[in-house]
């Protein structure tokens, strides 16, 4: 018979966590990038300004009135190993509840919240802040 004793789960524990937390948060950019993509494709288009105001970001209090439609930089930087990031998508356009609810012809009523859900994420809260021009 043999017995042979093991020492270091707990730092082994540790590393799987951080591990598995930063395949979730990798997952979870993932996915946001295809949300991303999706939203964009899918707003109306006058000037474009809508469609390119779409950012991703880690601060629910960030928006910006007209965008770049280049990759946001949030989703650039390190994935946390430390916890689950939480993500918001917003749009700054002062006109994006009047297209959400369903003012062009170009897209459905809701289509915001179509997009977000049919992507496989549940919608936490949808707010219109009033950023004006």
């Amino acid at each position: 018979m043999i017995r042979v004793k093991v020492t270091g789960i707990e730092r082994e524990l540790a590393k799987a966590g951080k591990d598995t937390r930063a395949f979730a948060n990798r997952s979870l950019r993932s996915r946001l990038f295809r949300v991303m993509g999706e939203l964009k494709r899918v707003t109306p288009v006058d000037t474009g300004r809508a469609r390119n105001s779409w950012l991703a970001t880690q601060n629910k209090n960030e928006f910006e009135k007209t965008g770049s439609g280049g990759i946001p930089l949030g989703l650039m930087s390190n994935v946390s190993e430390d916890k689950i990031e939480q993500w918001y998508i917003t749009n700054g356009v002062p006109y994006i509840k009047k297209l959400n609810e369903g003012s062009s012809k170009q897209a459905p009523a809701r289509f915001i919240e179509n997009t977000v859900l049919q992507n496989d994420f549940t919608i936490v809260g949808l707010t219109y802040v009033e950023l004006g021009e």
